[in-house]
């Protein structure tokens, strides 16, 4: 597809995104990195569950690099 062409034409070093959107196995391209937001939204689930503010966490307490 065009958008992938010009997203993995060397343009861009790294193209970041989450797992919220399934991306086909022929969509990837060697400059694309998927995130989990798995534990942002198991933490969010655990705070909300704990009656707990939302405060602000650095990615790296919640397993994102």
């Amino acid at each position: 597809p065009p958008a992938i062409e010009r997203l993995s034409s060397g343009l861009f070093q790294e193209v970041i995104i989450t797992n919220t959107i399934p991306v086909l196995e022929q969509n990837y391209f060697p400059q694309l990195t998927v995130l989990s937001v798995a534990n942002l939204l198991g933490e969010t689930i655990w705070r909300v569950h704990d009656d707990c503010s939302g405060g602000y966490e650095p990615y790296s307490s919640l397993g994102i690099d």
